[in-house]
């Protein structure tokens, strides 16, 4: 069975003595990635999460004692209870959880002739329930330390749901609806629950060519300031913001002959 496990024996004195420590999951590709190196660079510790060892001990090796890589699949709860109690074992606790990992790109796409409701329940697994067991085992342990900010990394197509993508579209709606429901349930506490709707990002699972992507560090820095600013939501492309509302509210005999012609 996978294990969770931390690659390094010891955590090392930079991370338990850091007071601006950020948890990100999805850490070893793409914008978890590049988002890693981003706070690295601007002071802080990261513990990064993923399920590929060899990445994680790559990024660790290039950034150093402020990275620290834990072997985790989210998408088994068990996983998550297992690495978050051996951080608490070394007195470790972040106060900035970006809950970026996401199963997206072409792995999303599904045949148009042949619903499969297990691609739902793999996507929920990581996408929606992945996120929300490091809130409910986090939850008192934050808010005893300090105070956290929970952010996820949702998408535009949580606003506009477009063709072959029900499960990805319905697992972005429904973890945007969950914080937004935890911001005002948390409201005068100190937890935060913040959103950002991403458009399209220039990662190893998007394919084609769309108008306006942006590249994972560009992501990456809009992220690390959304943080800072401690907002509740966050929509970095105006233009996709505009044209999925637009696709939405079009009759849907007028928006397939668009989609067809993109």
């Amino acid at each position: 069975m996978f294990r969770s496990t931390l690659i390094s024996a010891k955590l090392n004195k930079t991370i338990m003595k850091s007071k601006n420590l950020a948890l990100i999951t999805g850490a070893s590709s793409g914008i978890g990635e590049a988002l890693s190196r981003e706070m690295v660079q601007r002071g802080w510790s990261v513990i990064g999460i993923a399920r590929s060892q060899g990445k994680l001990a790559a990024i660790q090796k290039e950034l150093g004692d402020a990275f620290m890589p834990v072997v985790c699949d989210i998408s088994q709860k068990s996983e998550v209870e297992r690495a978050s109690k051996e951080m608490l074992k070394k007195e470790v606790c972040p106060t900035h959880f970006f809950l970026n990992a996401a199963i997206a790109g072409e792995k999303v796409i599904e045949n148009p002739q042949a619903f499969d409701l297990s691609m739902h329940e793999k996507i929920m697994a990581v996408n929606y329930f992945g996120v929300l067991s490091f809130v409910e085992f986090w939850e008192k342990h934050a808010m005893n330390n300090g105070g956290a900010n929970f952010i996820v990394t949702s998408s535009i197509n949580a606003i506009f749901a477009p063709p072959t993508g029900s499960a990805y579209c319905a697992s972005k709606a429904a973890i945007s609806k969950a914080f937004e429901s935890l911001s005002l349930t948390y409201f005068g506490t100190n937890l935060k629950f913040s959103t950002i709707y991403c458009g399209p990002v220039a990662t190893e699972g998007l394919k084609g060519d769309l108008p306006f992507t942006w590249k994972s560090e560009k992501m990456a820095r809009y992220m690390a300031d959304f943080a800072i600013k401690e907002k509740s939501h966050g929509e970095p492309s105006l233009f996709y913001g505009v044209v999925c509302r637009f696709l939405r509210a079009l009759p849907y005999n007028w928006t397939m002959k668009i989609l067809k012609k993109l």
